[in-house]
């Protein structure tokens, strides 16, 4: 499996919130998308800016006219030494509202779309598209993960061994791809399509990678001892 990463990039916009007892323990990264866009067929849309789709095309016989979504990802601003224990968890996040999809079929629960993460073999290209650059693999092997979306909600995808094999190259950025080529089942004949928040949206959540570290082994000890020491004062005084 593949993922586009390059090594040099510009600062990221990122949250961190600490989580767990001591504050140090452990943390939360949220990274927002630094662009996006989505295609159909070999055309790059001119509204990637108001909405994500993906679709289940080829099951229907549109074969060529696939609706997919290309989503890039910076890093490089964040802490390297949060990563040094390793990262317990890693998932894209993005938030599905049938109200996108405008005059299209929205995904429902009754219509669920398959939504695939593959990587990409060549630099992320917002004019030109990356259509012919997915690392699908045989039938669709080489997905990172996948989800069905369906209900109108917030869905996510495991990343976690994705962005630790980055994190362990020291790779800035990070390139994806949102694919229903495979996975979907046809209830009927109607193409129903996957629509989620832009890059940049506040109506709804804008893309983004939750990534949460493992506790430092030390920080791990502190813990104990001082639960060790309350435990013991709350004996002594029982």
């Amino acid at each position: 499996m593949v993922a586009y990463a390059k090594f040099v990039g510009v600062g990221a916009t990122f949250v961190i919130a600490s989580i767990g007892i001591p504050a140090a323990s452990a943390a939360v990264f949220n990274v927002p998308a630094v662009d996006a866009y989505y295609t159909f067929g070999a055309n790059v849309s001119s509204n990637s800016d108001t909405r994500l789709l993906s679709d289940k095309a080829t099951v229907i016989g549109f074969a060529g006219l696939e609706t997919i979504s290309f989503l890039q990802f910076d890093f490089s601003s964040l802490p390297v030494d949060a990563f040094a224990a390793g990262i317990r968890q890693a998932s894209l996040e993005l938030e599905h509202d049938s109200a996108l999809a405008g005059t299209l079929i929205p995904a429902t629960a009754d219509r669920p779309v398959s939504v695939s993460i593959y990587g990409i073999t060549a630099p992320f290209d917002n004019v030109n598209g990356n259509v012919d650059d997915i690392d699908y693999g045989v039938d669709g092997a080489n997905a990172f993960a996948t989800t069905f979306v369906g209900a109108d909600g917030i869905y996510s995808w495991d990343l976690t061994s994705l962005v630790s094999d980055l994190a362990a190259t020291s790779a800035s950025e990070v390139d994806l791809t949102l694919s229903g080529v495979f996975g979907n089942v046809n209830t009927d004949d109607r193409n129903s399509y996957a629509s989620f928040y832009p890059v940049g949206a506040t109506a709804g959540l804008a893309p983004r990678l939750s990534i949460q570290t493992v506790p430092e082994p030390s920080t791990m000890l502190g813990a104990a001892f001082l639960f060790g020491g309350l435990l013991a004062r709350r004996k002594r005084h029982s």
